[in-house]
């Protein structure tokens, strides 16, 4: 990183990529339903999910966060946030099965965070030796020690991979 550079966060790729051929997936075996004559339920179920998919792949997408000497923002779809690290009152975290969330609050503003950033144990020291110390709380330290990483998204992605892998199959091959 050079000198008064922030630095970079995105949503791991390792997710975004199996979504996006995911959603590619959906999208053909919608054309093939509709090429089919399949019944319009199907094609608008099919259209409904690639609709949701494709607002998480946007917002995996747009998701950034930027990590200064004295400020963190966090560009996301359509928002910006921006917190100084001297403003940050309380640094708190939760941990659901592998999954991280790391809330940095100033005052009214806040910001949350997860794992689902690369190379998040790296911005989680980041952050906490930017804050305030006595803002930090002890689950937040103790999580910071080893932050998990959680696969369970990728797998499920690469999952719903292969079960529409075989739908299409089904589709082109012994007919839907």
């Amino acid at each position: 990183m050079e000198p008064g550079m922030p630095m970079v966060f995105n949503v791991r790729r390792a997710f975004v990529y199996p979504l996006g051929v995911l959603l590619v997936l959906l999208g053909t075996l919608a054309a093939i339903c509709v090429v089919q004559g399949q019944p319009a339920i199907k094609i608008g179920l099919l259209g409904f999910i690639m609709l949701l998919l494709g607002a998480l792949l946007a917002n995996s997408l747009s998701r950034r966060l930027l990590v200064d000497r004295d400020w963190i923002v966090l560009h996301r779809l359509g928002q910006t946030k921006t917190l100084r690290f001297s403003d940050i009152t309380a640094v708190e975290s939760l941990t659901l099965r592998k999954r991280v969330f790391l809330t940095l609050c100033a005052g009214d503003e806040f910001i949350i965070l997860s794992n689902a950033y690369s190379r998040f144990a790296e911005l989680v020291g980041l952050l906490l030796s930017r804050v305030p110390a006595h803002s930090i709380s002890d689950d937040a330290r103790s999580m910071a020690v080893a932050p998990p990483v959680r696969y369970g998204d990728i797998v499920s992605c690469w999952l719903a991979i292969a079960l529409v892998l075989v739908i299409l199959w089904h589709q082109l091959f012994i007919g839907g």
